[in-house]
């Protein structure tokens, strides 16, 4: 198995990728459909305030429903869901899922408990486990390796875009919620304000998974007869013999991601409750920093990774990911202690760019790893692994430090610091060991 998988006789020439055209028109949706997967995904952290005071519920049980009620079985079906964009149409199967988490976005607005919003969290994770493993899959397949990074880092401005779009609407209208108390409408009856605006967000999806069915599902190049399936102990055993690579990989970017993604949910809470900042506002600068200096980041991480590669650096994904880190670390940490918001704010502007930065890196980096008829597999692994721990333990973390450790809502700044110290610590130490296992890896496959 290890030589039909290694065999570079079918590696396909760059004429033989879909035109130009096709391919950028299937990042373009892909894209639009990543805005809309992030709006539906981090709105909930913009209606926290709302959600307690309807719910009674604190710190820790809010953060459940930020965190393992959509991630947990984001990632775990990521797994399957890999193996099925794998083997099926990647199009369609990315359409049925942006329906299926739209739909899901809009139930939880019909939640009269906090029971029925965790189960309507855990849909649209189930939906959105769709999207990446076939996005990834499909951009391979649409790009050369030389176009790929940069390819991955349009897709991944889909979390730029999206999450500045759902902080700015949801800023703007956390005051709404917050205020309006319940409303009457057609149909639906009495429901709270807060319920209305999961409405407002997922129901604009189904729009999107019909532009889906527009795109063009390409050949899967480089698969033969004879290697185009695989079973999971074929890519378990290829997982086996680099491992050392895939771990410093995921595990690094997990690190890196309990910082981006877990503390991420709590920043509007952070200004809100150190420095007395309207919610309005922040959503405002939060979101506009988001896709300006996100959209940066993203744009710099895939110029330093064609750089490298044009000097001869396998590894250039790689390296893109430790600057990221290395670059996020000082901001992060010493972020929390600024006396005013003013000046966290800039603190909290470079860690928007340097945060957004190895988006586009780290999976071509995996794509990297893995031959063609596994890389739906690789990219459930790699989000299976980040967003547990990013995802799911990190919201979760800088609650229990909060709720259990600092004992005060008021002391969440230094649950903050001390997240971003150790976790970006470890992804910069796991960055530099990889390096090395990294290059091995990917001369090896």
């Amino acid at each position: 198995m290890q030589q039909q998988i290694h065999n570079d006789s079918n590696s396909p020439t760059e004429t033989q990728y879909p035109r130009s055209s096709a391919a950028w028109y299937a990042v373009g949706i892909l894209v639009l459909a990543y805005t809309s997967s992030m709006i539906d995904r981090v709105i909930i952290s913009y209606l926290v305030g709302p959600i307690k005071a309807t719910f009674r519920i604190n710190d820790s049980q809010m953060s459940l429903l930020m965190g393992i009620a959509f991630t947990l079985f984001y990632s775990v079906l990521g797994v399957p869901a890999g193996r099925l964009a794998d083997r099926l149409n990647r199009r369609s199967f990315a359409a049925v899922g942006i329906t299926l988490w739209s739909l899901a976005t809009a139930y939880c607005g019909l939640a009269a408990s906090y029971v029925q919003l965790f189960i309507g969290r855990v849909a649209v994770g189930f939906g959105e486990a769709t999207l990446s493993p076939a996005a990834y899959s499909l951009i391979a397949d649409y790009f050369p390796p030389k176009k790929r990074t940069t390819a991955m880092s349009v897709y991944s401005m889909g979390i730029s875009i999206g999450n500045g779009t759902a902080v700015m609407l949801a800023g703007s209208i956390a005051g709404f919620a917050a205020g309006a108390g319940m409303m009457n409408l057609p149909v639906l009856g009495d429901i709270h304000a807060w319920q209305l605006i999961f409405f407002m967000v997922g129901l604009p999806g189904l729009a999107v998974a019909a532009l889906m069915l527009t795109v063009r599902e390409p050949k899967r190049l480089g698969v033969d007869s004879h290697n185009s399936a695989t079973t999971l102990s074929d890519f378990f055993q290829h997982v086996k013999r680099h491992k050392m690579a895939v771990f410093c990989h995921v595990v690094g970017f997990g690190m890196f991601s309990i910082f981006n993604q877990g503390v991420g949910f709590w920043f509007p809470e952070f200004f809100v409750r150190t420095f007395a900042w309207k919610k309005a506002d922040i959503g405002v600068w939060q979101g506009s920093t988001s896709i300006i200096m996100g959209t940066l980041g993203l744009w710099v991480g895939s110029r330093l990774a064609k750089y490298f590669f044009e000097r001869g650096k396998s590894d250039a994904n790689m390296r893109v990911m430790l600057i990221a880190a290395a670059g996020l670390l000082p901001f992060a940490v010493i972020m929390p202690f600024m006396p005013s918001g003013n000046l966290a704010a800039p603190f909290f502007i470079a860690t928007g760019f340097f945060g957004f930065m190895p988006y586009g890196a780290a999976p071509a980096a995996i794509q990297q790893l893995f031959p063609n008829q596994m890389r739906g597999q690789a990219g459930a692994l790699y989000l299976l692994t980040i967003n547990i721990l990013g995802g799911s333990l990190g919201p979760n973390i800088v609650a229990a430090l909060t709720d259990y450790v600092y004992g005060n809502p008021l002391l969440l700044k230094y649950s903050i610091a001390t997240v971003a110290l150790g976790s970006l610590s470890l992804a910069v130490c796991l960055y530099s060991f990889g390096l090395k296992h990294f290059r091995a890896s990917v001369e090896a496959t």
